[in-house]
């Protein structure tokens, strides 16, 4: 967090990795990008939509040196406290070229989520507010890297694309909308990695790949570049 513009490096066991923040200084993204509604603070609206939003940077990115067997959770499906600490404060983490020990390699379940439907997987209500998605290296379809992505936003942003979009409704919305559709008319190109985290799921061939996010603060979607390559299902977990 304090070199956001720097790639730190690091050991995990005997693992070297490095790691990097995904959208350094997103706060100025999006007052920016969103500025005829934000009106330069940014507390302020999330106050007043009652959207939880608490990012000076968002998303970190940790590549490993080679590849690396983890165990994130425990057997009752609790994320490991480190990890439920760095997403409170940095949103998504995606890990790549690493994958999980064989004892957890196919809890869950797969899916596919559909395209630019950012939503969440979790109600507030349920235990398990964290969702865990997981590309296997040794699966004879997740093996290879997949033609579509997952995208992740924190909540707020759903909010204020929904504004910027002139969605129904959206500007007497409170709190954490559950779905929305959102970005259908704009140039993807220029939102990717600036205002959207994307996780390409584009390792090469046997290389795992792991995300996870808080469903009380992120909203998360597929994108079809091409609608008629959708790409496997990847794996989802959900986690305390």
């Amino acid at each position: 967090m304090s070199h956001p513009f720097e790639s730190i490096a690091g050991r995990f066991g005997n693992a070297p990795y490095s790691a990097k923040i995904a959208l350094p200084d997103y706060n100025q993204r999006l007052l920016k990008h969103y500025s005829q509604i934000l009106h330069g603070n940014i507390v302020s609206y999330s106050q007043r939509v009652q959207i939880p939003y608490a990012y000076t940077h968002y998303g970190l990115i940790i590549d490993f040196e080679n590849p690396v067997e983890v165990a994130l959770h425990t057997e009752e499906m609790v994320l490991d406290e480190g990890l439920r600490e760095l997403i409170a404060r940095i949103g998504p983490v995606i890990i790549r070229n690493a994958y999980m020990v064989s004892r957890y390699r196919d809890q869950g379940h797969r899916n596919r989520f559909p395209h630019l439907n950012f939503h969440i997987d979790r109600s507030e209500n349920q235990p398990t507010q964290y969702s865990m998605y997981t590309r296997n290296p040794f699966d004879s379809e997740q093996q290879f890297p997949r033609t579509s992505s997952t995208l992740f936003i924190p909540s707020l942003v759903g909010n204020l694309q929904a504004v910027k979009e002139e969605q129904p409704n959206a500007r007497s919305d409170i709190g954490i909308r559950n779905t929305y559709t959102l970005f259908t008319n704009e140039d993807m190109n220029s939102l990717l990695n600036n205002i959207i985290l994307e996780h390409a799921w584009d390792q090469p061939q046997g290389i795992g790949e792991i995300s996870m996010l808080d469903n009380r603060t992120a909203l998360h979607s597929s994108y079809y570049r091409n609608p008629a390559e959708k790409g496997y299902k990847i794996g989802v977990r959900y986690l305390a």
